[in-house]
């Protein structure tokens, strides 16, 4: 196992994290200033939505696991939770776009009489903030009763000392035993409060930040839509990343093909919930065949949006179904990684047909230079985040008695037929 502190990838790697960010930032003023404002906009708003709902997701597939008392999962829990590493930038990133909400929101300047309770900027913006700051301190209060036994456990045994801000986390420690005890209530009784919260917020993350560019539009599903989406994402993402921390962290005494195969079959059954949710929604507009309703879709499935439209199915379900019906896939960390990766970018498609048609009425799909350089920023500062996370904490929850080697595993001596 990787040493705390350990760097995961070179100091150079992270020096172009940081770079990539500063010129997403760049750009996206640059974009405010001298360029095109609507797609620096709508380009923030997109890469909003799907890395604050990917750093959302890690913890929540953490609760989860927590809720159901899952061992299979426990050697993947911190590289869940280490997406929580993003969430400064992420607020920072939601109050940019409160702070301009009368340069992107539609509703700003053409209100609706019937919405107006609800659209308007005073209770947007304090609806918004209040959910973020009470769904960001359940999840930062989880992920730290998740990690203070393991820290005092290291700092315990002097496999390596606490220093700095992880001293602070063990502050007033009390012993491994009554810690790990401590520990476990905790998240049992948080992790709850948490899902339900999640579900709560980024209802309103959806109705708020997507659904209201469209005004005349609305959809009773679409929060669920969203979340559920999230954790898809999710799930792709903590596919990718355990291949990847398997060899780089040296974890392959606890992840083993038996655990990509567990991992693989969440994928696999989220892109059929997705594809559930959004048949669901579409089935519904299709019968009712309101305009105010059907708008919407038929504007994302016709003209220069379809072939985009057709490329989000094909990524997001179409082709992980089929790929993941075999067990091979599933049980092969190279193939897994690489099928993951496909839902993993159609879900940023994804994030885009849903916001861009609504704000973008020129000729195409705006598509260029500007999405792709604000998108790399954004990216960067997430991976910065992210590999920040895995080197100042534990990689394992050492101290969770669910925590198992790969040999341990209830698949490990289990013939599966293919």
């Amino acid at each position: 196992m990787i040493a705390v502190g350990t760097p995961v990838v070179s100091e150079s790697t992270r020096r172009l994290y940081l770079a990539a960010g500063l010129i997403g930032g760049l750009t996206f003023l640059y974009g405010l200033v001298f360029g095109d404002s609507l797609r620096a906009w709508q380009s923030l708003l997109v890469n909003f939505l799907f890395f604050g709902g990917l750093a959302q997701a890690g913890v929540v597939i953490s609760a989860i696991m927590q809720v159901t008392s899952s061992r299979w999962g426990r050697a993947l829990k911190r590289i869940a939770e280490a997406t929580t590493a993003f969430f400064p930038i992420s607020f920072v990133l939601l109050l940019i776009l409160l702070a301009g909400v009368k340069a992107w929101a539609p509703w700003v300047h053409e209100p609706v009489d019937t919405k107006a309770a609800w659209l308007n900027i005073p209770f947007f913006a304090t609806r918004q903030l209040i959910g973020f700051l009470v769904l960001t301190g359940l999840s930062l209060r989880y992920v730290y009763q998740s990690l203070r036994p393991d820290i005092g456990l290291l700092d315990e045994t002097n496999k390596h000392q606490a220093v700095g801000f992880s001293r602070r986390l063990i502050s007033n420690w009390r012993g491994l035993d009554q810690e790990r005890q401590s520990s476990q209530r905790s998240q049992s009784r948080l992790a709850p409060a948490l899902l339900i919260a999640y579900g709560w917020v980024f209802t309103l993350v959806a109705f708020d930040f997507f659904m209201s560019l469209d005004p005349h539009w609305f959809s009773t599903l679409a929060g669920g839509y969203y979340f559920i989406g999230n954790l898809l994402l999710g799930f792709a993402f903590l596919s990718v990343i355990a291949v990847w921390s398997r060899r780089r962290l040296d974890l392959t005494s606890y992840i083993g093909k038996h655990h990509l195969h567990d991992i693989g079959k969440l994928l696999f059954g989220f892109c059929i919930l997705w594809a559930y949710m959004f048949w669901s929604q579409y089935l519904v507009i299709w019968y009712g065949d309101l305009a105010e309703e059907t708008e919407f879709i038929y504007h994302r499935m016709h003209g220069p949006w379809a072939p985009l439209a057709w490329t989000v199915f094909a990524t997001v379900f179409v082709i992980p179904f089929v790929v993941l019906l075999s067990r091979k896939v599933k049980t092969s960390y190279r193939a897994l990684q690489l099928i993951a990766f496909v839902p993993f970018v159609g879900m940023w498609l994804e994030r885009f047909i849903l916001v861009s048609p609504s704000m973008w009425h020129g000729p195409g799909v705006p598509l260029g230079l500007t999405e792709l350089l604000i998108t790399c920023g954004a990216t960067g500062l997430f991976a910065w985040c992210y590999t920040t996370f895995l080197q100042v904490f534990p990689v394992l929850p050492l101290a969770d008695p669910r925590l198992g080697l790969v040999d341990t595993h209830p698949q490990a001596h289990t013939t599966h037929p293919e």
